[in-house]
């Protein structure tokens, strides 16, 4: 391969690398909604014990996450736990009056900061098609500082998520990252993505 090929397929490489790694969330109703799922500074929840999800009190400052499940997912070995790479469905309203902040799909890893703590605990021994609600107090969500103009400070969260699927090798992460992606970005990834190949064909038809 001569040093423009290397160098025309190594850029094509790292640019698809920086449009799948660099996403974070789905596209969202409004700008700062974008970001509720990003990591927040919190609280340490380890000192904290599971809630009850009917005895959930939004004005005791020591309540914990709590959770049902109203689908039990497909019966699989693969459950979803600390560093699997999951895609979810959700939809986020605020509990203090039920108003939707944001809805839609977002793959990322479990237990790698890439969400809210209240999500990377909550998610936890989901199987694949199985429904779940979460309630997230403030201190696993955005504290006191909340979220923009869409979540207030000291907000307690509802999810009504979905797991739609877990990878099972790097193949199928690139692939739900590329399904979760916006219009945008999803029509860079395959433009990359066809680049990548095309270079690879040509580099085989040429030695061949």
């Amino acid at each position: 391969m001569t040093m423009m090929k290397q160098q025309s397929f190594l850029l094509s490489f790292l640019l698809l690398s920086s449009v799948t790694n660099g996403f974070v969330t789905p596209s969202a109703t409004t700008s700062t909604a974008r970001q509720h799922l990003i990591t927040s500074p919190i609280i340490s929840s380890s000192s904290l014990q599971l809630g009850s999800f009917d005895e959930y009190s939004q004005t005791d400052p020591g309540q914990d996450l709590a959770y049902e499940d109203t689908l039990i997912g497909r019966a699989s070995d693969n459950v979803a736990m600390e560093g699997t790479f999951v895609t979810v469905a959700y939809k986020g309203q605020l509990m203090s009056n039920n108003k939707v902040f944001d809805e839609g799909q977002i793959s990322f890893r479990l237990g790698n900061n890439q969400v809210i703590k209240g999500w990377d605990r909550g998610l936890i021994g989901m199987k694949v098609g199985g429904k779940r609600t979460l309630k997230i107090p403030p201190q696993l969500a955005y504290g006191d500082r909340g979220a923009g103009d869409v979540i207030p400070g000291g907000a307690h969260l509802q999810f009504e998520c979905e797991l739609k699927s877990i990878a099972n090798n790097v193949i199928e992460e690139k692939m739900a990252e590329a399904s979760s992606m916006n219009p945008a970005k999803q029509f860079l990834y395959v433009f990359v993505a066809g680049s990548i190949i095309y270079d690879v064909l040509k580099y085989q038809m040429h030695v061949i």
